[in-house]
């Protein structure tokens, strides 16, 4: 056993503890009435975060792709640094999942003002073990309070997915055409609205106007794209902020948020009980840029053509 680990039984039994308390959790706090409660914390500030974090996302995955190249090279002080990294801006209904989690999942105490790592410090595993040292504590509560962070991050990427989703169906109902992000909607929309006025304007009505445009098309100016895909990605992330009110009883239902929270625990129990183990895994960074590539790729297909 490594040196300063705790004995198996009380840690083991914490844990347990905590991994059978998630699916009452999930089901009270991402159900439909759950979530629906959990993001009236939208309205306000996180409002204007959500715009903001829409463009910090990709950064944020990139540095989690690098934390784990670093890791898997052996370099794990690097990418423990960059892993405290967190680009994401913390948001009303953020901190409300926090507490949630430590209150109902690991049954820590309120902590009004005090630090999630302060009160992971607390937490019988760590608060049992006169083994440690006062040093080793802290960092084993700060390496558990960053999965902690790292899982309400996840949350802005599924609601990026949700809002890509609704897009995708958006332009195949209108357009009937795949439109991944905003990139790719943008130009069909703007499109659309040149043609229309294009239409109104055509000085023998617009019954002769809708046939003449339909043979010689009319298309929007740069500008006006420009000008339509910023006011998509402004109205994306305002939609993005409160996209979890319809993914997260989906996730619920199909248990994607139960084994998500048990992934969670594992991490936080590892980084407790001082095994040497990879962290909280937030593969939903990585699926969300998929979509980006997506958008990006069928922009420049378009382009060039």
């Amino acid at each position: 056993m490594q040196r300063g680990a705790i004995q198996p039984s009380e840690p083991k039994d914490y844990f347990s503890a905590a991994r059978a308390r998630v699916d009452n959790y999930a089901k009270s706090t991402f159900s439909l009435a759950g979530s629906a409660r959990l993001h009236r914390r939208a309205l306000g500030l996180d409002v204007l975060c959500a715009p903001l974090n829409v463009v910090l996302a990709p950064l944020h995955a990139l540095l989690r792709l690098i934390s784990l190249l670093l890791r898997a090279v052996r370099l794990r002080r690097a990418a423990a640094l960059l892993r405290r990294v967190h680009l994401i801006l913390p948001t009303r209904t953020a901190r409300t999942v926090e507490e949630g989690l430590l209150k109902h999942v690991f049954a820590l105490p309120d902590g009004p003002g005090r630090s999630i790592a302060d009160r992971f410090a607390e937490a019988p595993p760590l608060r049992d073990d006169t083994s440690l040292s006062e040093d080793e504590t802290r960092r084993r509560a700060e390496r558990a309070a960053a999965n902690i962070k790292t899982y309400t991050g996840t949350r802005s990427a599924v609601a990026e997915m949700t809002t890509a989703l609704l897009t995708i169906c958006f332009g195949a109902w209108l357009f009937h055409r795949l439109t991944p992000g905003m990139l790719s909607l943008a130009p069909a929309l703007a499109d659309s609205y040149a043609m229309d006025a294009a239409i109104g304007n055509f000085p023998l009505g617009r019954g002769l106007g809708g046939l003449w445009y339909g043979a010689f098309p009319v298309g929007a100016s740069p500008l006006a794209i420009v000008t339509v895909a910023l006011m998509l990605i402004v109205t994306a992330a305002i939609i993005t902020a409160f996209a979890g009110v319809l993914a997260d009883p989906v996730q619920t239902r199909l248990g994607v948020h139960q084994a998500r929270l048990r992934r969670l625990v594992t991490a936080v129990e590892r980084d407790m009980t001082g095994s040497d183990s990879a962290p909280f895994a937030a593969r939903e960074h990585l699926y969300a840029r998929v979509f980006d590539i997506a958008d990006i790729a069928g922009g420049l297909f378009r382009h060039f053509r």
